[in-house]
């Protein structure tokens, strides 16, 4: 049992190929740890090969976060203020209160039926003077299986009206049983914190310029991850170029054979050289300048570096807790975390990570056997020396009870 669960344990730590010490955890709560340069070189670039585990090499919880990328939270119903001044055979005249500078929906929350109406929207700043939006939309309500009441949307041109006017004309009829008016509102866009990014190490370059194209290979100290990259070009005062960035492919690569085309971007003597480009991971990429009938440009400066990622956990005290990471077999995890709905803090602490350690791999000590078979014939003949002077005693037993 204790062989098993300690394979079980070490299973889960299993094929990764570093690891950094988090640092000590004084309050249990939830903490960030940023990805950066350091640790992202050795990740996938959709970071599903990074864990945290507590000492006993179990995978604890966590959410990956891109700032950037995070633009909205779920649409959201609000209840609106409402009356009915009108509710006979004739008509139901609803007078409903905006509560937004621009609207285009509203929701009837009615008790199911299966009975449909026409009826009329208008508009109005002041409640006096109204103003038609649509004269002919039909109430028909769908009954819901589990449910007693239903909502059905009117949807209408956005406009600013304070006030809205509903007349259901219900010819003689009964009217709808209406609980309340609502309307949906969409998600609200997310307070990001601004565009930060995470500038790369130095890199080396080397450029070639043959014909009408300049050659540039650019080494990065590791495999780093990068979306952003800036230029500096000199040797010609006004310009405007095509650049392609290729990714090699593993293996074999050169000026000639670049490998594959990741992005294309112009460059001018007017712009930034600041480039957006789609998350890639390289310890070697190229530029290709297509300078045409002009002079080549000299690139005597390049910067790569990454859109600000970082994991969000809840950590206890007490627990030593370690990342793990680089394992090409991982798959993104599926913790119960991400599907929760308690809404963990805006606003809550970075925790430092240690130096970036490769997992060593344990060895065990072979030692050779030596030949050692007497040993062996030993053995076999004192269980059979014993197994005689049992089956002796025994015949000798069964003797004496015959005589008896």
């Amino acid at each position: 049992m204790f062989s098993f669960i300690t394979v079980s344990c070490a299973a889960q730590a299993d094929g990764y190929k570093f690891y950094s010490p988090l640092d000590s955890v004084k309050t249990s709560n939830f903490y960030n740890i940023e990805l950066t340069p350091e640790l992202s070189a050795h990740m996938k670039t959709d970071y599903s090969d990074i864990r945290i585990i507590n000492g006993s090499n179990k995978w604890v919880p966590h959410l990956l976060h891109a700032p950037f990328y995070e633009q909205a939270v779920d649409a959201v119903t609000w209840n609106l203020k409402s009356s009915i001044i009108e509710n006979t055979g004739t008509n139901t005249v609803v007078i409903i209160e905006s509560r937004q500078a621009i609207s285009s929906n509203i929701g009837l929350n009615i008790t199911n039926t299966a009975a449909e109406r026409f009826c009329t929207l208008s508009g109005s700043d002041d409640k006096k003077s109204w103003f038609v939006i649509n004269d002919s939309i039909i109430l028909n309500p769908v009954a819901v299986a589990n449910k007693t009441e239903n909502i059905f949307s009117i949807n209408f041109p956005p406009n600013s009206y304070k006030f809205y006017k509903l007349i259901i004309h219900n010819n003689g009829k009964d009217p709808f049983n209406i609980k309340d008016v609502v309307e949906n509102a969409p998600g609200s866009p997310v307070k990001n914190e601004p565009v930060r990014l995470n500038e790369n190490p130095a890199v080396t370059i080397q450029q070639k310029d043959s014909g009408k194209i300049s050659y540039i290979k650019i080494t990065q100290q590791l495999a780093y991850q990068f979306d952003n990259i800036s230029l500096h070009l000199t040797g010609v005062k006004f310009y405007n170029r095509r650049v392609d960035l290729y990714i090699p492919y593993p293996g074999n690569h050169s000026f000639s054979n670049p490998g594959q085309l990741l992005q294309s971007f112009t460059v001018s003597n007017n712009s930034t050289l600041q480039f957006t480009l789609p998350l890639t991971k390289a310890l070697v990429f190229y530029l290709l300048i297509n300078n045409e009938d002009n002079l080549p440009l000299t690139v005597s400066e390049v910067k790569t570096s990454c859109s600000n990622h970082y994991i969000t956990a809840y950590l206890e005290t007490g627990n030593n807790y370690r990342l793990i990471m680089d394992n090409e077999a991982a798959t993104l995890p599926n913790y119960d975390l991400a599907k929760l709905n308690s809404k963990i803090p805006d606003s809550i602490s970075f925790l430092q990570f240690g130096k970036i350690s490769a997992f060593t791999e344990n060895k065990t000590a072979v030692t050779a056997v030596k030949n050692n078979k007497w040993i062996l014939w030993v053995a076999i003949t004192a269980a059979l020396l014993i197994l005689l002077f049992f089956t002796y005693k025994m015949i000798k037993e069964v003797d004496k009870r015959k005589n008896t």
